[in-house]
């Protein structure tokens, strides 16, 4: 399981995948937050992971991690220079040139008009898909609907 970050809309749901035996894997700055989240027991009303009996793993990650099973690749990248929080990772499917990222961007509704200013989340998205080169067609946000990436770079002028 992949956590994009630590806020509740994001992790809520880590430990019932936890008590599974799935591993969490986050940003280096959340994993001291997740590990802690996973150990503390919930004894006022137990959920899966206090019932399981297992304790939850967390693998941090710096700047990037590549997951394979032999044919398929995930990468896992760290969202530089973004003021939601130090601590984001977005995943790109290269195959797919498939981006998915949570709360940097979220695309308009469909024929909203443009935004009063540049919302420079999307300014830094734009630039760390340009810092890792990396070959992106559709965007996937965790919030909102899947975009061709030509929407993001329209929203923020280029």
């Amino acid at each position: 399981m992949i956590a994009s970050h630590h806020h509740f809309d994001h992790a809520g749901g880590l430990r019932a995948f936890a008590a599974e035996g799935v591993t969490v894997i986050a940003h280096d700055a959340n994993k001291a937050f997740l590990e802690k989240t996973l150990a503390a027991p919930a004894t006022v009303n137990p959920d899966r992971l206090a019932k399981s009996g297992k304790k939850g793993t967390v693998e941090g990650v710096g700047a990037r991690r590549t997951l394979t099973d032999g044919t398929r690749t995930v990468d896992i990248h760290h969202i530089t220079d973004n003021v939601h929080h130090g601590g984001l990772v977005m995943v790109h499917l290269p195959k797919e040139k498939l981006l998915s990222e949570a709360d940097v961007y979220t695309p308009p509704a469909p024929n909203a008009p443009p935004a009063a200013s540049v919302n420079p989340s999307w300014v830094s998205l734009a630039d760390n898909i340009t810092r890792l080169n990396l070959t992106v067609d559709q965007i996937l946000p965790l919030h909102g609907r899947m975009v061709p990436l030509t929407d993001l770079h329209k929203g923020i002028g280029r």
